[in-house]
């Protein structure tokens, strides 16, 4: 009689797992390999290392190790091996991101943002949903922002941006706490372009920028060219671009 509620018991605790792949031995269910540019004694690297530490902590049940190009191989093959699961995560630097993905060359249309803090708005309020649903047709879900800012911050030259991302079926299949974990180890997008702009002493600089039917004209060309759904994209951009003025101009009235 005891047979029945220690099986449903056995059957909670293992769905409770979450395990990342059902196939996968159980030795090798909890290991991920997460390619991404990052030296010994760098700042990257430094960011690397608090990402691992971060998993280890919230779920330490996970075996987390992060590959440079040494072992990963160049960073224009990682999202291929992410798609076929030989990775489990890559940071994507911008030129591999494009590569993919190369609606993300809007970002870099000139005048496009008009501000450090339209840019952070549009991209986190705006830009990350619709560039998630770009990747997850790619089978890969998109995490993070990754070193993504203006190539030179103090004078806003061209946005560049790359990605973090994951197999989609192998972060589907982790439960929602463990999803949670890996969406947040590496820590907030935001913070590092703070980091990175008060570095370069550009907290308060601004890009060129026009109002909305200039750039369009002066882009148009370019929107062709990247193609795809890259008009869609760009429209959804300037409506981000539109929300960010309305909020910008309410506080102020508020103020």
């Amino acid at each position: 009689m005891q047979t029945r509620p220690t099986l449903l018991l056995a059957t909670v605790l293992l769905a409770a797992c979450g395990s990342p792949s059902e196939d996968a031995a159980p030795r090798d269910r909890y290991q991920v390999t997460v390619a991404a540019p990052s030296s010994a004694g760098d700042a990257n690297g430094a960011t690397w290392q608090r990402f691992v530490h971060n998993v280890k902590v919230w779920a330490p049940q996970f075996t987390v190790t992060v590959q440079g190009v040494d072992e990963a191989g160049p960073a224009s093959g990682w999202a291929a091996a992410v798609q076929d699961g030989t990775l489990q995560m890559a940071a994507l630097p911008p030129d591999a991101a494009e590569a993919l993905v190369p609606e993300l060359a809007v970002l870099r249309l000139p005048g496009l943002f008009a501000s450090h803090e339209e840019a952070d708005y549009v991209l986190d309020e705006v830009a990350f949903e619709t560039f998630r649903k770009l990747f997850l047709a790619r089978n890969l879900g998109l995490l993070e922002w990754y070193a993504d800012d203006w190539t030179d911050p103090a004078e806003g030259s061209e946005y560049r941006a790359g990605v973090i991302v994951a197999n989609k079926d192998w972060f589907d299949r982790l439960t929602p706490h463990d999803r949670d974990v890996f969406a947040h180890a590496y820590g907030s997008a935001g913070q590092a372009r703070a980091d990175r702009r008060a570095a370069a002493g550009s907290a308060g600089a601004t890009a060129p920028s026009g109002r909305d039917e200039a750039l369009r004209a002066l882009n148009a060309s370019r929107i062709e060219e990247i193609g795809g759904s890259a008009v869609q994209v760009y429209e959804q951009l300037l409506q981000g671009k539109a929300s960010f003025a309305a909020k910008h101009s309410d506080t102020a009235a508020a103020d």
